[in-house]
C-alpha cells in the first residue's frame, strides 16, 4: 500500500508536466553598455524542426511559444548592434535566455566613416552612450544638450532660454572646443568653432548620442579639447514602420511629427522619412518658438558598395532672451540671498524678458490724425536660420582585407540674428523695450525736401549665412588578424557671408550712410532702406585640407591604437566696407575714398576704380598624435589609458580682428592630454573610473572695448595663457532588479589658469595703442569661469507594472565660477578668482505607458510625459564677465540668466 500511495504522488507531481508537450523561450534584449532595453529588436529561433521568432515588446521583452524539448540557437539583433548568438536547451520547462547586445560600427553607415564610436572593453577612451529608447523617453521639448548632463564632466544650459540656445561645456571646455559629429560630419562652425542647435531638431530620428571625453576616437582633425560628441541618425532601416506622435506641453508647447521607414525594399533599396511641425510660446516671456523639421535618408546596396544619400534640416525662428539682467530685477529675494543688490521695481519673475516690446504702428492722414494698425509684440532680439545639409555615402568593401568609405557633403545656412541698433528705453511699469517710444521719436522727426524722415533707431539682423562644401575618404587595410591600417583624407572648403542689413525702421523711411557706415565705399549721404546693407560687409574663406593615419592592435585581451593627423588651413577675408584701395608700384595698398581724386605713381584714380580690400591668404599648419591601450583584466574587468598633443589652428576670429586687421604674432595653440581609467562589464553593471589631466598652452583671446583715449575702438589680444584641467569622473549603470535601474555620474574636477600672459592692443588702424604692448597678464592659479566643475547625478527607471515606467532624475552642480575676461588682470592685485556661483539642483520627472500590441501585434500605442524642475526651484545657469570683460568679485553687480521653471510636455505615439 505504501508503495501505491508513493507511486500514486510521483503520477500526481509529474502529471502537469506530461501533460504540458511544448514550451517557449523568454527573455529581454537590452544594451549591453547602459542597460536601456532595445524595443523592437528580433530574435529568431532555429534547430530541431524549428525556424521562428519574434519580435521584443516596448520593454524589451521577447516570447516564442509552442517549442518541443530540444535544443535551439537562438539570435538576437536589432540596427545599430551587433547579432548576439546563444544556444537554449528546452527540457521539461519553460527557459529564459536574455541578450546584452554591444553596438557594431559596420552595420551602421554613419559611424563608418570618420566618426567612430567609441566601443566598451576595446577603445581608449572615457565615453557615455545615450541610445535611442533614453533618448524618447526623456529628451522632452528640450534642446539635445540637456540630455547630456547625465554624462560626468558635461555641464549644459539653456541659456537665456530660448529654444535652439544651448550651450555645452565639456571638462570646463566651451562648445567651441568640443567637436560635433552629425553622422560623421563635422558640424561646428569653420570660422569660430561654434555649434547651433537651433540649425537642428533630430531628437526624433537620433538613433545614437555618444560623448567622448578627451581625446576622441575620431581619426580626422576636429576641435576635440573636451571632447567629441557623436549625433548618428537613422540609416539603412531593415524593419518597415510608420511613427506618428503628437505632443503638448506648457506654454502652449505643441510639436506633431511623422517618422517613415519602408524597410528592405526590392532591389536592397530603403528609404526613411520624418517631418516635424513644432510652435511654443516659450518659457522665457516672447520667446517664441517656430519651426519646422525635415530629414530623408535613401540607402541602396550593389554589389559590395553600399551607398547612403541624407538630406535634413530645419528651418525655424525664435524669440531670445540676450540681454543678461540684475538678478533683483528678477527677484530681490533671490537677490538678498545671493548678496546681490536689490532693485527698485524689481521682482518681475523668473520668466522676464526685456527683450521684446508691445508696438501700436500708425500712419499720419492729411488732417494729422493717427490711422493705427493695432497692437502687435515685437522682439527686438530673434533669430532665425535655415541650414539644409546634404550627404553622400559609399561604402565599399573591396574584399575581406579592404574597406574604403568616402563621404560628399555640403551645407548652405541662411540667417541671421536681429538686434536694435541702440538700446531702446525701457518702460517703467513693465520692464519692457518702450519700442512704441522710439516708433514715436522717429515719426516725429521732420521730414527731408523729399517728404520722409529718417530713423533714430532701428532693428537690424547680423546675417551669417555659409556655403560649406567638404568630402572624406578613407580606407581600412586588415594587415593580419590582430593589425589594421587606416589612411584618408579630409578637405573642406568653407565661405562665410557677414553682413548687417536692415529689417524694420519703426517708423522711420531711411537712415543716412554716415558713421561707421561711412567706409562702404559709397555716398555718405545715400539714403538706406530696409534690406540695405549696413555696418560691416565682409565674406570669410576658409580651406582646409588634412590627412590622417591610424595602426590599431586588437586581441580579446589588448587592443591598442596610435594614430596622427596633419591639416593646411587657409583663412581670407574680404571686406566690402572698407575704403577700396589701389597697389602702388611697391605694391602697397592705397586708399582711394569715395568722392575724392587720389594721385598714385602719377596717375590719377577715383573710387570706382579701386578694389576691395582683400587680406592675402593666411596659411597654418597644425597636426596630431594620440595613442591609447585597453587591456581586459577579466572578463569583467578592463583598464585603459591614452594620451596625445594636439597643436591647433586659431580659428578665424583669432587671425583677424573684428575690422578687418590681421591679428600679429598668431601662434598655433598647443593641448597636452593624459587620462587613465578602469572599467566594470556585467549584464547587470557599467561602471567606469577614470581620471583626466589637459594642459592647454597658448591659448588665444580676442576682445574689443573702448580705446582708452577715448577715440574709436581698440582690439586686444591676449597671448601665452596657459590652462590646466584636471579631475575624476564616475559613471554607474546599475540594473537592482528587473524592474528597477539605477544610473549616476560623478565628477570633480580642478580647472586653473597657469603663469602669466601676454597683452597687446591696436586701434582701428592696426597701430599698438602706447601702453599696451606686451602688458603681462597675471592668472596663475585663478579658477577657469563659465562652467561648474563638480557635478553629481542620480537617476532611476522604475517599472511597477509592465509596460509602465517612472524615471525620476536629481542634478547637483557646484564649484561655478562666473566667466571673465584675462584683459581685466593688468595688475598683480587683480589676480583673484572670480564670483562663485551657489550649489544648483534639479529635479526632472518622465514616465510613460506602452500598452500591449493590438490588433495582431502591428499596431503600438503609448503615452509619455515629462515634469521639468520639478520642485520648481531657481539657480543660477550662466553668470558672464561684467561689464567690458571685468572680473565679477562683488556679489552686487551680478547679472546673469537662471534655469527654466517647472513645465510640462504629454505626448502620444502609434507605431504601425
Amino acid at each position: 500500500m505504501k508503495q501505491f500511495v508513493t507511486a500514486f504522488l510521483v503520477c500526481l507531481l509529474t502529471l502537469p508536466a506530461l501533460a504540458q508537450t511544448t514550451f517557449s523561450i523568454r527573455g529581454r534584449v537590452f544594451d549591453k553598455v547602459s542597460g536601456e532595453t532595445l524595443p523592437g529588436a528580433t530574435v529568431q529561433v532555429t534547430g530541431n524542426g524549428q525556424n521562428t521568432g519574434a519580435g521584443a515588446d516596448s520593454d524589451g521583452n521577447y516570447r516564442i511559444p509552442n517549442l518541443k524539448p530540444g535544443t535551439y540557437t537562438l539570435q538576437a539583433s536589432f540596427i545599430g548592434y551587433k547579432p548576439l548568438t546563444q544556444t537554449v536547451k528546452v527540457t521539461t520547462q519553460n527557459a529564459v535566455s536574455s541578450f546584452a547586445l554591444a553596438t557594431d560600427n559596420a552595420s551602421l553607415d554613419e559611424v563608418t566613416v570618420v566618426a567612430a564610436q567609441a566601443q566598451e572593453r576595446s577603445t581608449p577612451v572615457a565615453f557615455s552612450a545615450v541610445n535611442e529608447v533614453k533618448l524618447r523617453e526623456t529628451l522632452s521639448n528640450r534642446d539635445l544638450p540637456m540630455i547630456l548632463n547625465e554624462t560626468p564632466g558635461v555641464y549644459a544650459t539653456q541659456g537665456g532660454g530660448g529654444t535652439g540656445d544651448s550651450r555645452i561645456n565639456v571638462r570646463g571646455f566651451d562648445q567651441r572646443n568640443v567637436a560635433v559629429m552629425i553622422n560623421g560630419m563635422p558640424v561646428n562652425d569653420m570660422e569660430n568653432g561654434s555649434v547651433f542647435w537651433s540649425n537642428w531638431d533630430l531628437g526624433d530620428v537620433t538613433k545614437s548620442l555618444q560623448v567622448q571625453r578627451g581625446l576622441s576616437a575620431s581619426k580626422i582633425a576636429v576641435p576635440s579639447i573636451g571632447g567629441t560628441i557623436n549625433v548618428l541618425t537613422r540609416g539603412f532601416d531593415d524593419k518597415r514602420s510608420v511613427l506618428a506622435r503628437s505632443e503638448i506641453g506648457s506654454y502652449n508647447y505643441r510639436k506633431n511629427s511623422l517618422l517613415l521607414s519602408s524597410g528592405a525594399l526590392k532591389g536592397d533599396w530603403a528609404i526613411t522619412l520624418y517631418g516635424s511641425r513644432r510652435t511654443a510660446d516659450g518659457w522665457v516671456e516672447n520667446a517664441y518658438d517656430d519651426a519646422w523639421t525635415y530629414f530623408g535618408n535613401i540607402s541602396k546596396r550593389l554589389g559590395r558598395h553600399r551607398l547612403s544619400f541624407t538630406a535634413m534640416g530645419s528651418p525655424q525662428s525664435h524669440g531670445q532672451r540676450s540681454t543678461f539682467t540684475q538678478i533683483g530685477v528678477f527677484s530681490n529675494d533671490k537677490a538678498r540671498e545671493l548678496g546681490s543688490a536689490r532693485v527698485p521695481n524689481g521682482d518681475r519673475g523668473f520668466r522676464y524678458n526685456p527683450d521684446w516690446g508691445v508696438l501700436n504702428r500708425y500712419t499720419v492722414d492729411a488732417n494729422g490724425q493717427r490711422q493705427y494698425q493695432g497692437e502687435e509684440v515685437l522682439n527686438t532680439r530673434s533669430n532665425y536660420y535655415h541650414k539644409p545639409q546634404i550627404s553622400l555615402n559609399d561604402f565599399w568593401q573591396v574584399n575581406d582585407k579592404l574597406f574604403i568609405s568616402g563621404v560628399a557633403y555640403a551645407s548652405y545656412g541662411n540667417g541671421g540674428g536681429i538686434t536694435p541698433f541702440a538700446s531702446p528705453n525701457t518702460v517703467a511699469s513693465t520692464g519692457q523695450f518702450d519700442v512704441q517710444r522710439t516708433f514715436d521719436s522717429n515719426m516725429a522727426n521732420p521730414r527731408d525736401a523729399q517728404g520722409e524722415r529718417v530713423a533714430s533707431n532701428f532693428l537690424r539682423a547680423s546675417v551669417n549665412s555659409h556655403r560649406w562644401y567638404g568630402g572624406v575618404v578613407g580606407a581600412d587595410y586588415a594587415l593580419n588578424e590582430k593589425l589594421t591600417l587606416s589612411a584618408g583624407v579630409d578637405g573642406r572648403t568653407y565661405e562665410g557671408y557677414h553682413y548687417q542689413e536692415i529689417k524694420d525702421l519703426l517708423g522711420g523711411d531711411y537712415i543716412l550712410n554716415t558713421g561707421a557706415r561711412n567706409n562702404n565705399n559709397a555716398d555718405p549721404n545715400m539714403k538706406l532702406r530696409v534690406g540695405d546693407k549696413t555696418n560691416f560687409n565682409y565674406d570669410g574663406r576658409t580651406d582646409w585640407l588634412g590627412g590622417y593615419g591610424q595602426l590599431e592592435y586588437k586581441t580579446p585581451l589588448l587592443s591598442a591604437v596610435i594614430s596622427g593627423t596633419m591639416s593646411q588651413v587657409w583663412y581670407k577675408r574680404i571686406d566690402y566696407f572698407r575704403t577700396k584701395v589701389v597697389k602702388n608700384a611697391e605694391g602697397v595698398a592705397v586708399p582711394v575714398p569715395f568722392g575724392r581724386t587720389t594721385i598714385i605713381d602719377g596717375t590719377a584714380y577715383t573710387n570706382d576704380k579701386g578694389q576691395h580690400v582683400e587680406t592675402d591668404w593666411a596659411s597654418l599648419t597644425g597636426y596630431s598624435v594620440k595613442g591609447g591601450v585597453n587591456y581586459n583584466l577579466t572578463e569583467n574587468n578592463n583598464i585603459f589609458a591614452n594620451a596625445g598633443y594636439i597643436s591647433r589652428v586659431p580659428f578665424f576670429n583669432q587671425v583677424y580682428d573684428t575690422n578687418g586687421n590681421a591679428f600679429k604674432n598668431v601662434r598655433n595653440e598647443g593641448i597636452t592630454s593624459f587620462e587613465l581609467g578602469y572599467g566594470i562589464s556585467y549584464p547587470s553593471l557599467k561602471a567606469t573610473l577614470n581620471a583626466y589631466y589637459t594642459l592647454w598652452t597658448n591659448r588665444s583671446n580676442n576682445t574689443s572695448g573702448i580705446n582708452p583715449d577715448g577715440n574709436g575702438l581698440v582690439y586686444y589680444s591676449v597671448r601665452n595663457i596657459n590652462a590646466r584641467h584636471m579631475g575624476i569622473e564616475l559613471s554607474v549603470a546599475q540594473e537592482i532588479s528587473r524592474r528597477v535601474q539605477l544610473n549616476a555620474a560623478i565628477s570633480v574636477g580642478d580647472w586653473r589658469w597657469l603663469g602669466t600672459g601676454s597683452l597687446t592692443a591696436v586701434d582701428e588702424n592696426n597701430n599698438i595703442v602706447s601702453g599696451f604692448e606686451d602688458v603681462p597678464i597675471y592668472l596663475d592659479g585663478v579658477h577657469v569661469g563659465d562652467a561648474a566643475q563638480n557635478q553629481f547625478q542620480i537617476g532611476l527607471r522604475v517599472e511597477p507594472i509592465r509596460g509602465l515606467y517612472f524615471r525620476p532624475s536629481f542634478l547637483l552642480f557646484t564649484k561655478y565660477y562666473a566667466g571673465f575676461n584675462p584683459v581685466d588682470l593688468r595688475q598683480e592685485a587683480n589676480r583673484t578668482d572670480s564670483y562663485r556661483i551657489p550649489t544648483s539642483r534639479n529635479v526632472d520627472l518622465h514616465g510613460g505607458y506602452d500598452l500591449k500590441p493590438m490588433f495582431n501585434d502591428k499596431v503600438r500605442l503609448g503615452f509619455k510625459g515629462s515634469i521639468l524642475n520639478l520642485l520648481d526651484e531657481y539657480y543660477i545657469t550662466d553668470l558672464p564677465a561684467g561689464s567690458s570683460g571685468s572680473v565679477v568679485t562683488d556679489p552686487t553687480l551680478l547679472r546673469g540668466f537662471f534655469n527654466r521653471g517647472r513645465t510640462f510636455t504629454l505626448g502620444m505615439s502609434v507605431t504601425l
